[in-house]
């Protein structure tokens, strides 16, 4: 019995705080600066855009779900003999904001999963196989950024992968480079976000 009636007086502590939170959407896009670790590339410069949730839990803290699109890589250089390598991800992320007190100045960390698109069964099924990239990336994103009141605002973030992109498991290793050595995606992004107020 009191089991039960500890479990009631935490659902009702955690839905009256839930009720109490201020929940808003919004978009955000902007630049990527990407690259892949031990792989001989250049930076490539290409894009993202995302659509979140805000869920503003205090002055200071709110949880901010996310899920979009990202265009990661790297440029081959002209003497490396290496192709570019072009990646697009779906991203899907937790990312935590931490607000400085009476400013929209935050401080952004959360996890997130990157999925290859041309491994998904939509992009398969438009060739005849994968692209040979490792089907999906865990990530870690850390970040600054700050808002207006009118909900604009723009931050900075850098996204470093945790996964190889050329797991043997799904590539067939052309460069002994990315046989011998690990490549993780890195990236940086600048960008512009629009937060709808209610």
């Amino acid at each position: 019995m009191k089991n039960i009636l500890f479990i009631l007086v935490a659902f009702g502590i955690f839905t009256s705080s839930y009720s109490q939170t201020k929940k808003s959407f919004g978009i955000r896009g902007g630049i990527n600066l990407s690259n892949l670790s031990n792989a001989n590339l250049d930076q490539k410069t290409s894009g993202y855009f995302s659509v979140f949730g805000h869920f503003r839990f205090s002055d200071l803290y709110a949880l901010q779900p996310e899920i979009g699109y990202s265009n990661q890589g790297g440029r081959a250089r002209n003497t490396s003999g290496i192709d570019d390598i072009e990646i697009h991800y779906i991203s899907i992320s937790a990312i935590n904001n931490f607000y400085v007190k009476d400013s929209g100045f935050r401080f952004l960390i959360g996890p997130g999963f990157d999925f290859d698109v041309d491994d998904t069964a939509i992009g398969i099924s438009n060739r005849d196989e994968g692209n040979d990239i490792t089907f999906i990336d865990v990530t870690i994103n850390i970040g600054i950024g700050l808002e207006f009141k009118n909900g604009l605002g723009f931050e900075a973030r850098y996204k470093q992968g945790l996964i190889d992109v050329f797991s043997g498991t799904w590539h067939d290793f052309e460069s002994e480079q990315y046989q011998d050595e690990i490549q993780f995606n890195g990236v940086f992004q600048l960008g512009l976000f629009y937060k709808f107020n209610f």
